[in-house]
């Protein structure tokens, strides 16, 4: 399943903006951004109202793997873990995460890419 509406981040202006202004954590496997939420940038102006939520968008390039259906596997796999993780907490924080894979990250196991990710979002902070 994939994350909510209310729990993703669409377009390039937020995407730009993470990269511009966002604390950098991460191991060697995943990259995590974290940004203050700007809700002047999203595409939906409905979306004010749910503004306040935690909001999360996972990048994984090419060079982690050619193959699109094993990167849509991993994106899967990530957004349910996320889902899980914050469907009983508050997320009345507002920031947005952005999830990188690194290249090496398609030779790992599912189990160790969601053990990194759990360690990173404790070192942010979540």
């Amino acid at each position: 399943m994939v994350l909510p509406k209310s729990m993703r981040i669409k377009g390039y202006k937020c995407f730009n903006y993470i990269h511009k202004t966002a604390y950098k954590f991460n191991t060697p496997l995943i990259l995590l951004k974290v940004a203050e939420a700007n809700p002047r940038l999203l595409k939906d102006p409905n979306q004010a109202e749910s503004s306040q939520n935690l909001r999360f968008a996972i990048s994984i390039s090419n060079k982690v793997s050619k193959k699109a259906v094993l990167r849509n596997k991993l994106r899967r796999a990530l957004h349910e873990h996320l889902k899980s993780r914050f469907q009983n907490k508050s997320l009345l924080q507002r920031k947005w995460l952005l999830l990188s894979l690194k290249p090496g990250s398609m030779n790992q196991s599912l189990f160790s890419l969601k053990r990194d990710l759990d360690k990173l979002l404790s070192k942010a902070g979540f």
